[in-house]
């Protein structure tokens, strides 16, 4: 197939230019992924630069997976060697190869947010700080910025008369010593070191600019200055530099995006070409027409129309409600309806909303009702407790010098190393300005009783033993190994209760988590597999085919699309949420709605309340601004309710539960005779007898007592009869 085939004659110019940079106005629903991959397929088939010469970038791994996808299926095998990532994922296999000549190792830890929050608190305890009305979360928030800006720990300077900003300058510089002391960076690191490589060390932008010889940048609209330069820097030599986005879907002023680096693109990559895709393959007539009459009212934007071949649709359906809880019912009841009267299902509806707090009630409202939603955004499985127990660990095993995830994990489980012990530990290495880990080996100088110096030796030789089994076995076997060394299957068991038992459920999930890594890796290793989990987001483990309703931000919903999109509380003060009244701001939450509008591929719902509550008491409000702009005759009232309709289907109608279909068969071969009692021989641990088997085949887990390495629980495939 032609790497033309099936192209508008917009996306086909937009694809056959090679000639230079390029800017492509991509429009909501516009197939601008479609572009990305026949322009990249066409790259390949003209032989204007081979696969591994093409670099391009995405926004979040959902979206690089599916252009990676695209690609290989539609040149083949070839596509394979096309570069495709993050920012922050490409960023960081650079780091990987070049981050030593910063002062780091290779095996840097990368610091999620509560992580980074854990060492701002370090700092401040051993300080003895007080600083009052501040949050740490507010201190990282406002350094993120200062990073994003490229403003260096040394050159910020407060404000006269600014507690706040006085803070940051105390810390910043301090924050920043601490994460290299780690070996850590956090995800604005990521950006900001591999330019200034590049900038201290031209032959390193060399190499990389001969590697990638032609840039393709996703969502540019969403760029921030670091990922800017990193796009100006790469692309300088060879200008074969396409960027696609769309001012009107730009969202993320909050965290350093600058809509000007699409809209003077062309200023900074000279003599490039312009293409607008406006054709709208997504939504009916008149969902574009109402979110093209809200957006152009911007002033700050280029001028484009969207369009499409479909009918006009149905009109968008406006809710009027007392409060919010007769707002939550009014949107139950219109699903309710929607399912009645054209037969949808429940993953067809999304219900968009400006903040998190906005979930409350809709939840109670949806639960009561026996409607399955899903909250996109929510605690992520690498967030939960025991999932980041165990991250912690392989962290601390892979950088011993990671001060952060040893204090979560040194007395788990509990271990006899007590507030005590680990204060004068940390106080030791401090002095000794060493890491905690490092200080564990100059136990003979610390002032300990017997019991806490022999616990702590137990812990330093328990990470010794398991760092050198990692030589020895391959990823997916010695992290089953860890969670047996660290017994923290033990100690969840004899807590025992439903909380233990998901917990117990989770690890084991986490170590199919490594499984599927490995397999599905052509050289897997532990730190891509934590640098993986590390730039995880929530939309990359979203379900999407799961049969529920899904409860969003209006941020996180950038780049879905549903049959019907239900958005909730456009009140004034809300949805725009007035709090910086800036022209610039009042633009980019209209923008906003724009993008939950275009989400839709059907239908619109669009619901505001008289009332709210807000710290409690209850508020009266008015309809958002953005209603207004909506144009009359494109809008109806709701006709579905004129008061709460409670509809509960009966227990005789609930579907059963589904079973899954399974066509695996049972293994044969040498795990068949693997059963209790039986001898096994493996490479580390020796001979064995089994004492227990749980499952069957090759992935069953036997409870082994080695002869000189006490009781191990291995997989099957590791293993050999005797």
């Amino acid at each position: 197939m032609s790497a033309l085939s099936g192209l508008n004659p917009e996306q086909r110019k937009a694809v056959e230019y090679t000639d230079g940079p390029v800017l492509i106005f991509a429009g909501a629903g516009s197939g601008k992924t479609k572009v990305l991959t026949h322009k990249i397929a066409y790259l390949i088939e003209q032989k204007v630069v081979p696969p591994g010469n093409i670099l391009a970038v995405t926004f979040t791994n959902k979206a690089a997976q599916e252009l990676r996808s695209r690609v290989v299926d539609f040149v083949g095998l070839a596509g394979s060697a096309v570069q495709v990532g993050t920012f922050h994922s490409i960023c960081a296999r650079i780091l990987r190869r070049e981050i030593p000549v910063l002062g780091f190792t290779r095996q840097f830890t990368i610091y999620d947010e509560e992580d980074q929050r854990n060492l701002l608190k370090k700092i401040i305890s051993d300080r003895s700080m007080v600083i009052e009305g501040i949050t740490p979360k507010s201190l990282l928030s406002k350094i993120s910025l200062l990073k994003n800006k490229m403003v260096e720990p040394t050159d910020f300077r407060a404000r006269p008369g600014s507690y706040f900003e006085k803070q940051v300058e105390y810390l910043y510089p301090l924050y920043q010593a601490a994460l290299q002391a780690a070996n850590a960076v956090d995800f604005d690191d990521l950006l900001i070191f591999p330019l200034r490589i590049f900038s201290q060390y031209p032959e390193v932008l060399r190499k990389y600019q001969a590697q990638y010889r032609y840039v393709l940048i996703d969502e540019y609209q969403d760029t921030n200055r670091p990922q800017f330069l990193f796009v100006e820097m790469l692309g300088h030599k060879h200008q074969n530099v396409c960027v696609v986005g769309d001012d009107d879907q730009s969202i993320y002023s909050w965290r350093g995006a600058d809509i000007e680096n699409i809209l003077r693109f062309d200023s900074v990559f000279q003599k490039c070409a312009v293409f607008k895709l406006e054709q709208n393959y997504r939504s009916t007539n008149t969902i574009l027409k109402a979110a093209s009459a809200v957006v152009a009212n911007n002033l700050q934007r280029a001028q484009k129309q969207l369009w499409s071949q479909k009918e006009d649709g149905e009109a968008i359906t406006r809710i009027d409600s007392d409060n919010e809880y007769d707002e939550a019912n009014r949107i139950v009841s219109s699903i309710q309806h929607e399912i009645r009267q054209h037969k949808r299902k429940f993953k067809d509806f999304t219900i968009l909303y400006r903040t998190n707090a906005q979930t409350r009630v809709l939840e109670e409202v949806l639960r009561r009702n026996s409607i399955v939603y899903t909250i996109v955004g929510g605690v992520r499985f690498y967030e939960r407790k025991e999932v980041k127990d165990l991250l912690a660990y392989l962290h601390l095993l892979s950088n011993p010098k990671d001060d952060i995830n040893l204090k979560r994990i040194i007395n788990l489980p509990p271990r006899g190393i007590g507030k005590t012990t680990l204060k004068r530990l940390e106080e030791f290495a401090l002095e000794r300005k060493v890491s905690i880990f490092e200080a564990l080996s100059y136990l003979d100088f610390l002032e300990l009783s017997k019991r806490a110096l022999r616990v702590l030796e137990n812990f330093r030789d328990l990470i010794g033993r398991i760092q050198q089994l990692r030589e020895a076995l391959s990823l997916d076997e010695w992290s089953r190994v860890v969670v047996d060394e660290i017994e923290i299957r033990p100690y969840y068991k004899e807590k025992g209760g439903e909380e233990a038992r998901q917990r117990l459920a989770n690890i084991d999930e986490f170590l199919n988590d490594i499984s599927d890594f490995c397999s599905k890796t052509e050289t897997p290793d532990l730190e891509t597999y934590l640098a993986n989990v590390s730039l995880s987001t929530s939309i990359d483990t979203w379900e999407d085919e799961k049969n529920a309703v899904s409860l969003m931000t209006l941020h996180s919903a950038k780049g879905l699309e549903f049959p019907v999109v239900m958005i909730c509380g456009i009140n004034q003060g809300l949805l725009p949420l007035m709090r910086d009244t800036t022209d610039q701001a009042l633009e980019e939450e209209r923008r906003l709605f724009y993008v939950g509008l275009t989400r839709a591929r059907e239908k619109v719902y669009l619901s505001w309340s008289q009332t709210r509550s807000v710290a409690g008491e209850t508020q009266y409000s008015t309809p958002s601004m953005f209603l207004g702009e909506i144009p009359d005759e494109l809008v109806q009232q709701s006709d579905v309710l004129e008061g709460v309709v409670s509809y509960r289907r009966s227990r005789q109608h609930r579907r059963p539960a589904v079973q899954k279909a399974t066509s695996e068969k049972p293994e044969t071969g040498s795990t068949v005779s693997l059963q209790a009692g039986k001898s096994v021989a493996h490479k580390i641990f020796g001979i064995g007898v089994i004492l227990e088997v749980n499952g069957s085949g090759q992935n069953a887990r036997l409870k082994i007592r080695f002869r000189t390495e006490g009781i191990k629980t291995i997989i099957a495939k590791y293993v050999r009869p005797v």
